[in-house]
């Protein structure tokens, strides 16, 4: 293990711990105090318990890092040193661990929030390899990955993923066991950044894929009247192209660029539902309760990708207002 890793897991584990067991300790008390609240909120503005249902959401996530940290370490203690066979069965553990924690948040989502999950276009995903597109609107969505493109695909995926994700214990230590890639998106270096998501595309199977978020960032509506503004400035076509689209920012393009030399088909990632839980500002002001989450899948076969990087950026920005259209239309539907 590195030291920077180390050191940094010596901060967020025992921090990690101290609030799942402070939460515990006082999860009586607190229950009763969110009682109260959602009691007198929801007799002045009819929406449903929501403070309540926050605080259970939030046991069951640290819950599950704990159970992962705890396992890993097990994990790691009981795989004897043999090189690379050693990171091989340490991947294969993180795997089938990150894919019970997913499972584990995902059922607590859908008793206590009540989120309802539907697909279509399921079957396109596979086979592999494949690069995976996803939209990003909340801080839930990185979840449905797993349940539909690995769970129900059959896909396991290399994740590209921003590295102040690694502040999170079990994503930190399951994420850096398996191949995926933490991009710092501060970096003095954007061609080394660049060259170490190509490397993802290296040796994939039939049953792999890589996972990018081309937006960078959960959409807000500030984030998208900025880069807007930047684009109408530095690049009129592709303004034009996005104009008007406001359910998705428009797509940074270095990492896509990258993987899209590897020759790999890509499928693109659509839903809907989940922007009511873009923040915890969103989720207590809608208490999204018993929302439907629609999914739905596009696929592009690499012979339809242009070659120049010219257009394939055009292409990616055509792509990207596609999946605007499909938002607004399964909203419709």
């Amino acid at each position: 293990m590195r030291s920077g890793a180390l050191q940094r897991r010596l901060v967020t584990i025992p921090r990690t711990a101290a609030l799942f067991l402070g939460l515990t300790i006082l999860f009586p008390v607190l229950l009763v105090l969110t009682g109260g609240v959602d009691l007198i909120r929801g007799l002045v503005t009819h929406k449903p318990w929501i403070a309540t249902r926050l605080l259970m959401i939030g046991w069951v996530y640290l819950a599950g890092q704990m159970v992962v940290v705890v396992v890993s370490a097990f994990h790691w203690l009981a795989v004897l040193p043999s090189g690379s066979e050693r990171s091989a069965t340490l991947a294969e553990g993180a795997y089938d661990l990150q894919a019970w924690w997913v499972r584990f948040i995902v059922a607590a989502m859908e008793r206590v929030l009540g989120l309802r999950f539907e697909s279509t276009n399921n079957d396109i995903v596979a086979p592999g390899p494949v690069i995976v597109l996803f939209r990003h609107a909340s801080i839930v969505d990185n979840m449905l990955p797993y349940v539909f493109v690995s769970d129900r695909a059959g896909i396991r995926l290399r994740w590209v993923l921003k590295k102040e994700l690694l502040s999170d214990p079990a994503l930190d230590i399951g994420g850096n066991r398996m191949p995926n890639y933490f991009v710092d998106r501060h970096s003095d270096s954007s061609e080394q950044e660049t060259a170490n998501i190509a490397a993802l595309g290296a040796n994939l199977g039939p049953d792999e894929g890589i996972l990018l978020f081309p937006e960078g960032t959960r959409f807000s509506q500030d984030e998208y009247e900025a880069r807007m503004l930047r684009l109408s400035e530095s690049s009129p076509d592709l303004y034009r192209i996005m104009e008007g689209r406001d359910q998705v920012l428009p797509p940074r393009t270095g990492g896509v660029l990258a993987l899209l030399d590897s020759g790999m088909d890509v499928v693109f990632g659509i839903h809907t539902g989940l922007e009511s839980l873009r923040g915890l500002k969103e989720i207590w002001r809608e208490a999204p309760v018993g929302r439907r989450i629609q999914v739905t899948f596009r696929r592009v076969p690499a012979s339809n990708i242009p070659l120049e990087a010219s257009d394939r950026i055009k292409w990616l920005y055509e792509q990207w207002a596609q999946v605007d259209d499909t938002i607004v239309a399964m909203r419709e539907s």
